[in-house]
């Protein structure tokens, strides 16, 4: 009996020895454990394990191999989302790469590693969480429109759908038999990662449109929607009855109705010190984070779900952003990668083909993509978008990122989905990412090329037309001056002028930029988490603008915030007036005088500036404001001072386009303006060649042609005063400005694009401020006028049409003559003729 005994006990269980474990088989329970070893010699030497490196470098190998190739491919596919590298440097790493060379698998992926690799992607993806939900604000819900509602719904609706159906399809899955599984399967089409779409958009440049608009504020509630279900489904399938998700239900509440106002109290009391918070309170939060991820782990619940709730309750300020500052390199840019190699690891794309036709799961990856697609389509459709746009909405509304790869393998761990599911979805993740940047920038540019680009410029503008301004604000002291240049523009019943005023702020450490335009509550039209950066001052911009706005019948105000990185912020900008078909872009000087008289320069302010000259699409005017509104009013008096202007006219389009903007002006009560022509002497004409002269001539053609039909037109108003003056280099340009020292308040000049030779020599070596022009320029850092505000003015002129492809002739102004050709070949033969006498005389 004792042998049998001993027999049973040694056939029960079998021992096996594979790859450095021991791998133990109880046959009656069928529970396998697995003890690793290590095989330790008696040598008192230092190596005494078989190979230190396979167990000491492999985790940080991993790490650094995945790092390298997520920027090598973002480098390669910069066309594409991040994503799509971060999501192929895993599938490159697993087994079907990779990881199927047994050399690179034992030195990046041992499988006594898996621990240490698995217990930085989930602190990875709780930090991460804790990001998206520092970065979202739940009172922007109510704030989305109905359209973009009705969009969020549907996209919620027809993936849980298409899910479900699809995953019927699978051989041997059922929804009914295996309901987790399909829960998993329609929450991961269901995300529409909100962090990846906003920076999709930023670089399409599509925030500020109507589908950019309605995509971003969709993302927000789909986003918060699949963490809900999440929430709900990790809690039920853990729990034994629904009543299992009741403790995780009241960690929600109790963070959202204690700790919250606790965390505002406390932070409140630290931004007392000017917000100088000290690193206390951001060490303190950072493990408030782990600690919450514990708690919702221990309800039953993910970690991750404690982190982004903790996230969310974090309210808007410096210490956020200074968090914000702290982890969002590190976490995307080294936690995360551990993330997706363990991703990769677990997904064999030849899983997808198991037991089941190539066709099939074809179909089965069409129709997870055209589940958001057709939601999309259909409420734009709805809505009277074009087609194009409805397409790019549904496309866009495909944007998956991290989460839908956190929902894929926490279903794995609780083996609601197998390999083949696993597989099939990364591959389906994987195509929408293909295709959600392409798409999107192919419809709209398709509907670009279809509408008719007009000349915007003031002098080709209607004389009683709306003018449209767009103002662009950096600070509160950009203000004043801005809105009394704005004053002085003649706004009247029959030319009013409505102006778009941006209140630009700076988005450092991040991309994902966007236009805020906000309404009558002063209420973005969509979720607004960026401008937080700026939104006290903004705030007090768009007050300001509204006071006046109630001032002032003849004059509008759409407030705008632009929050952008300074490198790009001229695009934005740019858009934006094309968008709204803005006819002139008044933007600051990036130099400030100080209380105390001395100059403050922003570099990245002239970077914008400067690449506004180069690409705008209407005229722009940078304003160097040095007073301007201290001298509107009389000191005790709410009378208007006698404001004297001067225009300083050298010929070119830029100062035709400068005058025209200068004779509005004058037809406001109160402003006199001076316009001096300075035309090139005999000496000057000398010293040009044959072909500077007849450019020369042509242009004085046009200028004469246009000043004299101005003179018509202001022929009646005694404040507009006309004096010529023969100068021949720019040097007597500065000395008769000289003269005019102390009388006037506002100097208006022309960029100077094409200016003559011999003004152009002796204005250029006055200033180191190009953007400005050489008039403009001498102006600015003249002793004479540093009491005076400067507008230099640059005319959307038709070369720069053809740079971008296009060209437009010059359109007939009513009350002018316009000039619609250059000189004849009679004018010319008399030139050359002129010339030839000229030489003659003096030979």
């Amino acid at each position: 009996m004792a042998g049998t005994d001993a027999a049973e006990l040694k056939y029960s269980a079998m021992e096996i020895y594979f790859n450095g474990y021991t791998i133990t088989i109880d046959m009656s329970s069928g529970v396998l454990t697995a003890c690793s070893y290590e095989v330790v010699g008696n040598s008192t030497t230092l190596w005494q394990i078989s190979n230190p490196f396979i167990g000491a470098t492999p985790f940080a190998t991993n790490l650094c191999t995945a790092i390298l190739l997520i920027q090598l491919l973002f480098l390669l596919f910069h066309r594409f989302p991040r994503f799509f590298s971060e999501l192929i440097t895993g599938l490159l790493m697993g087994p079907m790469m990779f990881g199927a060379n047994a050399l690179f698998s034992e030195y990046t992926h041992p499988t006594k590693q898996s621990g240490a690799t698995e217990t930085l992607t989930n602190l990875g993806v709780i930090y991460y969480m804790f990001l998206v939900g520092l970065q979202m604000d739940l009172t922007t819900i109510r704030r989305i429109s109905k359209g973009a509602w009705g969009n969020a719904l549907l996209g919620i609706l027809f993936p849980l759908l298409m899910g479900v159906g699809s995953y019927h399809l699978l051989p041997g899955k059922n929804p009914i038999s295996n309901p987790l599984g399909a829960w998993f399967w329609s929450i991961a089409l269901t995300v529409t990662s909100f962090p990846d779409l906003a920076l999709i958009l930023s670089d399409l440049k599509l925030l500020r449109t109507e589908v950019g608009q309605m995509a971003i504020s969709s993302a927000f509630v789909s986003d918060i929607a699949s963490w809900s279900f999440l929430v709900v489904t990790i809690a039920i399938s853990n729990g034994k009855s629904h009543a299992f998700i009741l403790p995780t239900l009241v960690f929600i509440l109790f963070c959202w109705f204690v700790l919250r106002p606790f965390l505002s109290q406390v932070i409140e009391k630290g931004s007392s010190n000017g917000g100088n918070y000290s690193d206390v309170y951001i060490y303190s939060i950072l493990t408030g984070v782990v600690v919450c991820g514990f708690i919702t782990d221990a309800c039953g619940s993910h970690s991750m779900i404690g982190a982004f709730m903790f996230g969310l309750i974090i309210p808007d300020g410096e210490l956020g952003r200074r968090i914000m500052e702290k982890l969002e390199d590190f976490v995307p840019g080294i936690m995360l990668p551990a993330f997706f190699v363990l991703t990769g690891t677990r997904c064999n794309l030849l899983d997808m083909f198991y037991n089941i036709n190539h066709f099939a799961v074809l179909g089965i990856l069409v129709l997870a993509c055209l589940a958001k697609i057709a939601s999309g389509f259909l409420v734009a459709m709805y809505y009277g978008m074009p087609a194009r746009e409805g397409v790019a909405l549904g496309v866009l509304m495909n944007t998956k990122g991290v989460m839908a790869l956190i929902i894929l393998n926490v279903g794995r761990d609780m083996k609601a989905v197998d390999n083949q599911t696993f597989a099939i979805m990364v591959m389906a993740i994987l195509l929408m990412t293909i295709l959600v940047k392409p798409i999107p920038h192919w419809a709209c540019k398709t509907t670009k090329q279809f509408r008719r680009y007009k000349l915007r410029t003031l002098q080709e503008s209607k004389p009683n037309t709306e003018l449209r301004i767009l103002a662009c604000i950096h600070t509160t002291r950009n203000l004043s001056g801005i809105i009394n240049l704005l004053e002085l523009s003649n706004a009247t019943e029959k030319s009013p002028i409505c102006v778009f005023a941006a209140c630009l702020v700076d988005l450092s450490g991040r991309t994902n930029a966007m236009v805020i335009v906000h309404d009558d509550n002063r209420n973005s039209s969509g979720p607004n988490y960026p401008a937080n950066r700026g939104r006290s001052e903004a705030d007090q911009i768009i007050s300001t603008l509204e006071s006046y706005e109630r001032r002032n019948q003849s004059m509008s105000f759409l407030p705008l915030t632009v929050v952008s990185p300074y490198t790009s912020m001229h695009e934005d900008i740019n858009n934006l007036a094309e968008d709204k078909r803005a006819t002139l872009i008044l933007i600051p000087f990036h130099k400030q005088s100080g209380a105390d008289a001395t100059q403050q320069e922003n570099s990245s302010i002239r970077l914008v500036n400067q690449n506004l000259l180069i690409k705008s699409p209407c005229s722009v005017g940078i304003f160097i404001d040095r007073g301007l509104s201290l001298k509107t009013y009389n000191e005790g008096s709410h009378r208007r001072e006698q404001l004297n202007f001067a225009m300083f006219f050298t010929g070119g389009h830029d100062d035709r386009e400068a005058l025209t903007y200068a004779c509005r002006m004058a037809g406001s009560l109160n402003v006199s303006l001076k316009v001096i022509r300075f035309f090139p002497g005999k000496e000057a004409i000398e010293m040009m060649s044959m072909e500077e002269e007849v450019e020369c001539e042509n242009q004085r053609f046009a200028d004469d042609t246009y000043l004299n039909g101005l003179r018509f037109m202001t022929m009646c108003n005694p404040s507009v005063t006309w004096v010529e003056k023969s100068v021949n280099s720019g040097d007597e340009i500065i000395i008769a400005a000289k003269d005019l020292a102390g009388e006037h308040d506002l100097y208006l000049v022309g960029r100077g694009q094409g200016m003559i030779k011999p003004f152009a020599l002796g204005l250029s070596e006055w200033g180191d401020c190009e953007e400005l022009g050489p008039l403009g320029d001498s102006l600015s850092t003249s002793d004479f006028a540093q009491h005076a505000s400067i507008l230099v003015v640059q005319q959307h002129s038709v070369s720069a049409m053809k740079n971008k492809g296009m060209q437009q002739q010059d359109q007939e102004k009513p009350g002018f003559e316009a000039w619609k050709s250059p000189l004849s070949s009679r004018d010319l033969l008399n030139i050359v003729n002129n010339r030839k006498k000229t030489d003659e005389e003096d030979d």
